[in-house]
Formats: C-alpha cells, structure tokens, sequence
C-alpha cells in the first residue's frame, strides 16, 4: 500500500467516526459548526475522508461534540 492510500485509509476511518459521533449527538454539519470555529463545508469534508485536519481544528471539534479529544481520535 502506498504511503497517499495509507493516509487516504486514516482520513476515511476518521470520517466515518467524526460522523458517528456528530450523529450520535443529533447534531447537523451546521449546529456542530456552530458549536466550534469550524466551517460546516470542512465537516462534510472531514467526513468523507477528502481533507487533512489541523491539530487546532481536531481540538474544535471535541468541543463542539463536547467530548474529550481522545475519545475523538479513538477510532
């Protein structure tokens, strides 16, 4: 496996649990933007897996879904 579908792997596995876990909260792409200082478009692209995240935007999310940031990379 190359090193681009490696990473390609990663980004789709944490997709699939950012959305399980906004789901599980009842939260649309919008009201979690609107818990945290990131735009609604990035999470609908975080979630299929189509872009890198920062390290700042991982912290906004786990207080947007209120949950420690190791639960949110527990995946």
């Amino acid at each position: 496996m190359s090193e681009n579908a490696h990473h390609q792997e990663y980004f789709l596995r944490f997709g699939r649990h950012l959305k399980a876990l906004r789901t599980s909260k009842n939260l649309s792409h919008r009201k979690l933007a609107a818990k945290c200082n990131v735009e609604f478009a990035d999470i609908v692209r975080y979630e299929k897996g189509e872009i890198n995240l920062t390290m700042k935007t991982l912290i906004e999310l786990s207080i947007g879904l209120d949950i420690p940031l190791k639960e949110l990379m527990d995946f």
